[in-house]
């Protein structure tokens, strides 16, 4: 013989259900939207890092343009320069390995 209260049973499961769902949705959407918002922010510091190093790279050509500019003004003048006696002298001391002083 069925209960008189099934109807009522399933239709207390079924809200029961939709509101778990409902409560597993928005949960769900909670996490997207954090993930997204954490992502964003390592963007935004890897953007502002990339610009600092991109600085920095400029910097460092322009401190390689003035260094070579005062080398090459120095050249005519140096010592050293004159007492090579070949090209092959100079191509051996550019092979030389640098001092770590």
């Amino acid at each position: 013989r069925p209960c008189v209260f099934q109807g009522s049973d399933d239709k207390g499961r079924r809200m029961k259900r939709k509101e778990k769902n409902r409560v597993a949705a928005q949960k769900s959407r909670k996490r997207q939207t954090e993930k997204a918002d954490l992502l964003h922010q390592a963007c935004e510091l890897l953007e502002q890092r990339n610009r600092k190093l991109r600085r920095e790279v400029d910097f460092l050509f322009e401190e390689q343009r003035l260094l070579t500019e005062a080398l090459r003004a120095h050249e005519p003048l140096c010592p050293i320069m004159h007492f090579l006696l070949t090209p092959h002298d100079a191509e051996m001391l550019n092979c030389l390995p640098e001092s770590k002083t």
